[in-house]
């Protein structure tokens, strides 16, 4: 537990110390966990994501999710995601070349999830570790699917550890890497060109999707406060650092414009609710 707080405390020092390039969020969740036998449940959530900075709406999500708990030690989970993501200002290219700005919902991203998850308990302290496998679909018919996949495939590790020794809060921290298993990747040939208007480009070459590597790094602490036997009331506070590999392509997939990494602290105050019974 100390080291894991240490970290968080080291994780939110660096964030302030770059506090001139992060961003700032926050998010907010009401859902339901229905025990329909021991040891299995289903719930159901609905959450609301902001935008950087709290600049505009980011997000809708419907979580439906079923957990099975086989053995005391071990839960067993999958689940899915409906992701409604609002455009605040998205350009769009029309047909005839000319482009417009989008205000509204865009194209729905569908998440699917596979998780399992190791638990044991130390005295009033509970430790557990969860490996998720999660697969996410972008129905945008216009992405560029040179740059992205259509199909975005993750692995996310996390760690962490409750105290359960009191009755009306459980305090909790957790680590989490997420690792991107099919990230686009190509090779380019030639020198570098120049077109008309100025911009730089390089022959390019997609070769797959191949590229492995962390993208996000995430500390988080909070507290579950039960309020009753029915009532949880959790606040936390994330703590992320990302690292998203980004590739501008043109359409056809054939001139590389830039790829670089992109780096970007955010930090994201949360509340959920959750009703039990």
């Amino acid at each position: 537990m100390k080291k894991i707080v240490l970290f968080l405390a080291a994780l939110l020092t660096a964030v302030l110390a770059q506090a001139q390039s992060a961003s700032f969020a926050g998010r907010a969740s009401a859902g339901v966990d229905y025990k329909i036998t021991k040891g299995l449940h289903i719930s159901v959530e609905e959450e609301i994501r902001s935008n950087d900075n709290f600049s505009a709406l980011g997000s809708l999500r419907t979580i439906v999710g079923v957990t099975y708990k086989p053995i005391k030690y071990l839960r067993l989970g999958v689940g899915y995601t409906l992701i409604n993501p609002w455009k605040n200002g998205k350009s769009i290219e029309q047909e005839d070349g000319t482009s417009s700005l989008y205000y509204g919902f865009w194209a729905p991203k569908h998440r699917f999830s596979g998780d399992v998850t190791g638990i044991v308990r130390f005295g009033d302290f509970q430790l557990s570790l969860r490996e998720r496998v999660q697969v996410d679909h972008d129905g945008d018919s216009k992405m560029n699917v040179y740059q992205d996949p259509k199909n975005k495939v993750a692995l996310r590790s996390r760690l962490g550890v409750k105290y359960k020794g009191w009755a009306l809060a459980e305090p909790y921290a957790r680590l989490e890497i997420r690792t991107q298993l099919n990230g686009a990747w190509g090779t380019t040939s030639g020198d570098q060109q120049t077109k008309s208007d100025g911009t730089t480009y390089y022959n390019y070459t997609h070769t797959g999707y191949s590229h492995v590597y962390n993208d996000r790094y995430r500390g988080e602490i909070g507290a579950d406060f039960n309020l009753g036997k029915h009532h949880v009331l959790t606040p936390y506070l994330l703590l992320d650092y990302l690292s998203e590999y980004e590739i501008d392509t043109n359409k056809e997939g054939t001139r590389l414009f830039s790829a670089a990494y992109s780096n970007l602290f955010r930090v994201s105050l949360g509340i959920g609710y959750l009703f039990k019974f």
